[in-house]
């Protein structure tokens, strides 16, 4: 495997993580602001 090809790779894979641990921090954020909102909706069962 020559180098730009490992380097290509590498910063592939650290780019998804980044995007992962982003959309899973965004995720969880927005699930924590809209929780308060969405139980009483569940509960109502108006969706």
């Amino acid at each position: 495997m020559r180098t730009p090809e490992l380097v290509e790779l590498s910063l592939s894979s650290l780019m998804g993580g980044l995007h992962d641990s982003l959309a899973a921090g965004m995720a969880l954020m927005c699930m924590q602001s809209v929780y308060p909102i969405y139980i009483p909706m569940c509960s109502t069962g108006e969706s």
